[in-house]
């Protein structure tokens, strides 16, 4: 369980300081690997690092996905549709059916 809040406070960091990793869990993944792996993923063969991210003390990309969803979820400024980054008008929508 403490590795969860861990992979958490971790993936909430990210998405604070590379606003791009809140749409993309590959990027997501990669500033992941690369800051808490004791190896930096983007010197090692992609392979490499999906089949061994246990021996490189990494969660699977499937632990920073949910962790992504459930900090998202919590802190709505991080999230992928908050405010601070839409800079578009405002588009309403109205279906009326027949």
């Amino acid at each position: 369980m403490e590795q969860t809040n861990t992979v958490e406070r971790r993936v909430l960091d990210i998405l604070k300081v590379c606003p791009k990793s809140r749409y993309d869990d590959m990027l997501l993944a990669l500033h992941y690997y690369d800051r808490y792996g004791y190896i930096p993923a983007g010197k090692l063969p992609f392979a490499e690092v999906m089949t061994g991210y246990k021996e490189l003390g990494l969660p699977c990309f499937e632990s920073i996905r949910r962790a992504r969803q459930r900090v998202q979820s919590c802190f709505p400024e991080v999230s992928r549709n908050s405010q601070k980054n839409k800079d578009s008008d405002l588009v309403i929508v109205i279906n009326i059916n027949n």
